[in-house]
């Protein structure tokens, strides 16, 4: 199997098992923080355990894993967030996905994100094609937490609506969907939070880059991209400039 079906299969199969766990959890009424973390671990054991047997001699970084930062000597290294917007999945909400990433030599070459709520798995196996977007004016997505810094600049720039949702997987998608056309986080984001997305919109067409334009590099000791932008071409140099400016 290929790295880009591997990818791809357990992104799908742990959004699956996590369905069946928050439907679940919910019927029986457990709290937002058990099912959070329910869904963490149950998540994180599948998709490390499927790794580490279907590709023994790369590194691995997960969210709910210990880090000891031996995956920095491996050019391989798979990056994983078992559940992006565990918050929203403990509240029975649609906003939280699964990231599976493999980067090489610091680049996000592999990418699978799995979004139940949006009936979506999009990845590097099956590359998204950008749907048209030329009916409507352009649409700004940012975090809750963002949307009044850098989401209301990067909005009045390009004299954009502007939207807020939990999870980078998510967000990342709704521009892959033509459901918003610019994705942007002027701030630290964990490498599990961006890495599958990052590949993903890459492999859609998306430019992806930090918030200064520079690549995005991966597997770093200090697992942080220090921004985040995931946009429509056309949009690119606008947003750039409106932030740094």
């Amino acid at each position: 199997m290929t790295d880009d079906r591997l990818a791809h299969r357990l992104a799908a199969d742990a959004a699956s098992m996590l369905v069946g766990l928050q439907q679940e959890g919910l019927a029986q009424g457990a709290q937002r923080w058990e099912l959070e973390q329910i869904g963490d671990v149950a998540a994180h054991d599948f998709i490390t355990d499927a790794i580490i047997e279907a590709r023994p001699d790369d590194g691995l970084l997960s969210e709910e894993g210990a880090d000891d930062g031996s995956r920095t000597a491996f050019d391989r290294a798979w990056i994983v967030d078992p559940l992006d917007g565990s918050s929203g999945f403990g509240v029975g909400n649609a906003e939280w996905a699964v990231h599976i990433a493999l980067s090489v030599n610091g680049k996000p070459e592999v990418g699978a994100v799995a979004v139940p709520g949006m009936g979506l798995i999009a990845s590097t196996a099956e590359p998204s094609t950008l749907p048209d977007a030329s009916d409507r004016g352009p649409i700004v997505v940012t975090g809750r937490t963002r949307a009044h810094l850098d989401g209301v600049v990067v909005a009045e720039a390009l004299g954009a609506e502007l939207a807020a949702c939990s999870s980078a997987g998510v967000k990342a998608m709704l521009v892959i969907e033509g459901q918003a056309d610019v994705y942007v986080h002027d701030g630290p984001l964990y490498e599990w939070d961006v890495c599958a997305p990052v590949a993903v919109a890459l492999a859609a067409g998306l430019d992806c880059c930090d918030t200064s334009g520079n690549p995005l590099v991966f597997n770093k000791s200090r697992p942080v991209a220090e921004s985040l932008l995931i946009c429509r071409p056309e949009y690119t140099e606008a947003v750039i400039n409106a932030l740094r400016n």
